[in-house]
């Protein structure tokens, strides 16, 4: 595992939820030419007075997409302070730490061992396809080895996470604080407290969108960038998070976790800009729809 966790040069956790844009990157295949209508959401309180944004983001994205609207732009301005998964930008040194950290266990059997035989195939042609093997990830725990082989194929396809939404609105934002719904480590500890079973399930999943040679991530990106909030929810449905854990996990509690946040910085003054990966805000378990539970109004910005 040491020779692979300077090579996580990217935030994995985050871009997984979304899904793996790599598949699209690799083929060399650029969105089709259209308008951009990234969905914006202000919050409201109950007189229509508004006290802050939220925006879903993709993290990591090839350089000539352009998605920013000036609409987002003024809603930041009008912002006192940019809300992120994760408040710092990514460290290698940093992320690398908290993997190596928490992704360890003595004594695990090899990751292909781990999976059953048809997945066992799938995952030998990842491996040919990014020069990795099973002694590779001796010792790692399956969640870690779903992240890395997803970060290196990425990094391998191009996807560059200075093009990301992220990057850009740190610079927007320009002298504004920027504040964190978590940490990365805190993020790595989601996955690494999953149950042996659902971690399986995680490594299949992942083995079979970084195998595949179809276009479904290129499909996510354009749904994201249309802004269609119905079709994100289906595709925050699809792959591992069919899976009720998983998707409990790493979206639902989440979400949960980070209205609360959300919540007691409204009520505490606040005019909040918050930019989180897109599944987040969609589906019955979104980020609105808690909002709207805490007695907040959302209303979709034109």
């Amino acid at each position: 595992m040491k020779r692979l966790v300077p090579r996580l040069l990217w935030a994995v956790v985050p871009a997984l939820v979304l899904g793996m844009v790599f598949a699209w990157l690799e083929r060399g295949k650029a969105p089709a030419e259209q308008a951009t209508r990234v969905a914006l959401w202000q919050i409201e309180d109950g007189t229509g007075a508004v006290h802050g944004y939220m925006l879903g983001t993709v993290h990591a994205l090839p350089p000539q997409v352009e998605w920013l609207r000036p609409t987002i732009s003024k809603a930041l301005e009008r912002s006192d302070r940019l809300v992120l998964e994760i408040a710092e930008p990514l460290d290698q040194m940093v992320a690398g730490d908290a993997l190596a950290d928490l992704a360890g266990t003595e004594g695990l059997p090899p990751p292909s061992q781990r999976l059953a035989p048809p997945y066992r195939a799938k995952l030998a042609q990842v491996y040919r396809k990014l020069g990795l093997d099973d002694g590779d990830f001796a010792d790692t725990e399956s969640w870690a080895v779903a992240l890395q082989l997803a970060a290196i194929a990425g990094q391998k396809a191009g996807a560059d996470p200075a093009s990301g939404a992220e990057p850009a609105l740190r610079r927007l934002a320009g002298s504004k604080p920027v504040a964190g719904f978590e940490t990365i480590h805190s993020q790595f500890g989601i996955f690494d407290a999953l149950p042996a079973r659902q971690q399986q399930v995680l490594l299949e999943q992942v083995t079979l969108e970084a195998a595949s040679d179809k276009d479904e991530e290129a499909d996510m990106v354009a749904l994201w960038l249309r802004g269609d909030d119905l079709g994100i929810a289906r595709e925050a449905n699809a792959g591992f998070l069919a899976d009720a854990g998983l998707h409990q996990a790493l979206l639902t509690d989440r979400n949960r976790a980070w209205a609360d946040q959300l919540d007691a910085m409204l009520k505490s003054g606040a005019h909040p800009f918050v930019a989180v990966g897109a599944a987040h805000l969609a589906g019955s378990d979104s980020l609105q729809r808690l909002m709207m539970a805490r007695g907040w109004q959302i209303r979709r910005v034109p």
